[in-house]
């Protein structure tokens, strides 16, 4: 009797050992799981979403300043010549003109000298990191090459600039 017990307890200690062992290594495995997850997220940040993210953010800045600028002086400009009165507004205009002119020409080459450059180095960047963008992300690496390569053409006058409106280029 006293055997049979025994031998009885054996059993449920090996069946508990191993069910003990499977839950165990469960558990791990979701952990280690749940690690590379979490580092590959981290890495999705880091190298690629971050940078991104970053350069988006100065262009939009950068743009919104262009935007600031070109009111303040549309402003000016506008306040200038009501109060220069009849017959005078093309004094003002002749002095006003060429401020007008030096910021066109100022943001034009900061569209060229900065922008673009930027432009570049987020298609560099989608280039090199691709594997970390999420797939629905992936999908604007197309419309990225194909603004930069539209705006390429014309700031070296193989397009003109009036195409890029009709294509949806702004």
């Amino acid at each position: 009797m006293l055997r049979a017990t025994q031998t009885t307890g054996r059993y449920s200690d090996k069946a508990g050992g191993w069910i003990g062992a499977f839950i165990n290594n469960w558990m791990v495995g979701r952990r280690e799981t749940a690690a590379r997850t979490d580092q590959f997220r981290k890495q999705q940040l880091e190298q690629f979403y971050g940078p991104l993210l970053a350069m988006h953010k100065e262009i939009r800045a950068r743009s919104e300043l262009r935007v600031k600028l070109q009111n303040a002086i549309d402003t000016l400009y506008i306040r200038e010549m009501w109060r220069a009165g009849p017959g005078k507004p093309v004094e003002v205009s002749d002095e006003r003109l060429s401020a007008i002119m030096k910021n066109l020409q100022d943001e034009n080459e900061t569209f060229k000298e900065v922008l673009m450059p930027r432009y570049r180095e987020m298609i560099n960047v989608f280039r090199e990191k691709m594997w970390l963008a999420d797939p629905q992300t992936r999908t604007f690496f197309r419309d990225l090459v194909e603004f930069v390569d539209v705006w390429d053409k014309i700031l070296v006058n193989k397009l003109p600039s009036s195409f890029a409106p009709a294509i949806g280029h702004t």
